[in-house]
């Protein structure tokens, strides 16, 4: 029996996929093609997973840029937003640490500062954001889902409030995209990343990052590559370009002026663009509201099953916040987690894998659901805890009197 709900770490890719490393490899054992001929076909898998990635999110094509992963696109985030000294970021208590790490370096060289914003019983919202502001709060850094818990925010209402103080909102889309719907330009968020490892199912190093196109245009990287160069409009691509005798170093036709000018623009990760475009056309063949509905129901089931066990879990009961993760502990008592981490070690030995995450409190078990898993696996889980607490397949307690019989 294999039972796979670590979703939320890495999710299991699709074969089509994996495939992708044959056409890249295939494309370099191709004796009949220039290396002309290959830059050429590679820039083009660059356009697809751009293209794909922007009807995933219900973006434009132009506000997209490719990143290596998340905390790659929270970097070009955190050294693109004009933040001085006396400024304020605010994070929650909830996120992952690169929501904070990728402002340190210019938070300690210019001055400004990275706010605590407190979280409540597992929750944070548009009133906690502007509760933190002051005239200083210049961005708010926020996961649309988090990882320890699996609330899903009001991202909508968050922006709305961003902006209306002159703030901006920037995503960190990483535990949603790929298992809920996203529609960045009906939420109004100002930045939105997620690496493609996790729900998107691509193993090949590649995301994606959403750069509203007014905030594109406002902003600049920390450096240009020569991709980012507009080729002279006589030239009908690069490659011919670099064949032009009259050609210098310091021919300034301008900047391409849309997202990509936040890519790493030189020779980049062809295959992970490749990998990308193909995971986000698996799953927008099934549905991104066809893959959430199936995650809902299967994270619905599992809050059912954890209730007989007599477990509330940490998580959102109500469909509105809720998302493709639950957790639930023993109470931590005394900061422990000894119990949990012998859960996590009986469940694999059975052949069912979760996570152990926990923070600011919170967290423990993560149970994390995709499309491909079942019910009859939320079930056979919820039966392995039961088992675990020593507590019946019917989710059932058992009564102590029948505890104390079994033991004698």
């Amino acid at each position: 029996m294999d039972i796979y709900l670590d979703n939320a770490a890495t999710s299991r890719p699709a074969e089509r996929t994996l495939r992708a490393a044959e056409t890249f490899v295939r494309l370099f054992t191709n004796k009949e093609k220039s290396a002309s001929d290959v830059t050429r076909e590679m820039r083009g898998y660059l356009k697809d997973a751009r293209r794909n990635a922007a009807k995933f999110i219900h973006a434009d094509e132009d506000e997209i840029a490719l990143v290596i992963g998340t905390t790659h696109g929270l970097g070009i985030i955190a050294n693109a937003l004009p933040l001085e000294e006396g400024d304020n970021v605010l994070v929650c208590d909830l996120e992952y640490q690169a929501s904070v790490v990728c402002f340190l370096p210019n938070s300690r060289k210019y001055g400004y500062e990275i706010r605590e914003v407190k979280s409540h019983d597992g929750i944070i919202t548009a009133a906690d954001f502007e509760a933190a502001m002051d005239e200083h709060t210049k961005a708010i850094m926020l996961a649309s889902v988090q990882e320890v818990n699996g609330y899903r925010a009001d991202v909508k209402e968050i922006a709305e409030t961003a902006h209306r103080h002159g703030v901006y909102l920037a995503i960190d889309g990483v535990q949603e995209a790929g298992a809920m719907a996203v529609d960045v330009h009906e939420t109004g968020v100002d930045f939105y990343t997620a690496g493609g490892k996790k729900w998107i199912g691509n193993p090949f190093g590649m995301g994606f990052l959403y750069v509203r196109r007014e905030v594109s245009k406002k902003l600049e990287p920390a450096y240009y590559g020569y991709f980012s160069m507009k080729v002279p409009e006589k030239f009908p691509d690069y490659v011919s370009y670099l064949e032009d005798p009259a050609r210098t170093p310091f021919d300034d036709e301008g900047i391409i002026d849309d997202a990509t000018k936040f890519e790493i623009m030189g020779f980049t990760n062809y295959v992970g663009a490749l990998g990308l475009s193909e995971a986000l056309s698996v799953q927008m063949e099934i549905g991104t509201d066809v893959i959430e509905k199936k995650i809902k129901t299967l994270n619905k089931r599992l809050l059912e099953n954890l209730a007989k066990l007599g477990i509330r879990a940490e998580s959102p009961y109500d469909e509105r916040h809720m998302s493709s993760i639950a957790a639930f502990n023993f109470g931590f008592p005394g900061g422990s987690i000894e119990k949990e981490k012998e859960l996590v070690k009986y469940l694999q030995e059975r052949g069912i894998f979760v996570s152990l995450r926990s923070s600011t409190g919170t967290g423990g078990i993560r149970v994390s659901m995709h499309y491909y898993n079942t019910e009859e696996e939320i079930d056979c889980l919820t039966d392995a805890v039961g088992t675990f607490l020593g507590r019946d397949g019917d989710h059932k307690a058992v009564p102590e009197s029948e505890k104390q019989e079994k033991k004698q």
